[in-house]
């Protein structure tokens, strides 16, 4: 059990594939955090939701030499 973040919201039990997206995302060292608990903070932060969009971010971080922690963050690959 880890904890994802304030802002983490959790696909079905059964999509395995969502499931994959969160586990790399969590396995990055990355949480799903954002919004403060007012909700007058920051914007939430985007996180890869498909593993098309990790599989593109994943390219990408390869053909850049960017650390994919740092890919998985950014809304455009």
């Amino acid at each position: 059990m880890a904890c994802a973040g304030h802002d983490f919201a959790a696909p079905r039990r059964r999509d395995t594939r969502a499931w994959s997206a969160v586990a790399a995302v969590l396995g990055a060292g990355l949480r799903y955090e954002g919004r403060e608990a007012c909700g007058c903070g920051k914007e939430p932060k985007f996180r890869p939701r498909t593993r098309a969009q990790l599989r593109a971010r994943r390219i990408a971080a390869s053909r850049t030499g960017t650390p994919l922690a740092e890919m998985l963050g950014r809304a455009d690959p």
